[in-house]
């Protein structure tokens, strides 16, 4: 059963929203850290591709009748 959202949990969160927010200005106005991020977000977009075809994959099979 899931817990209830303390105020306390609402607050780590924004503050975490903060840092995150904070985070992605330093990235976008430094060109060295977001070629280097694009680039990875390219190569990792490749691997949930090639992940999300084999699970396709997996999921066209039909069961086996015993």
């Amino acid at each position: 059963m899931a817990r209830a959202i303390t105020a306390e949990d609402k607050r780590w969160e924004a503050e975490s929203d903060a840092r995150t927010l904070m985070d992605s200005q330093v990235i976008s106005g430094d060109k060295k850290r977001l070629a280097a991020a694009v680039k990875a977000a390219k190569r990792m977009a490749a691997e949930k591709d090639k992940e999300a075809k084999a699970m396709k994959g997996i999921a066209k099979r039909k069961p086996k009748k015993k």
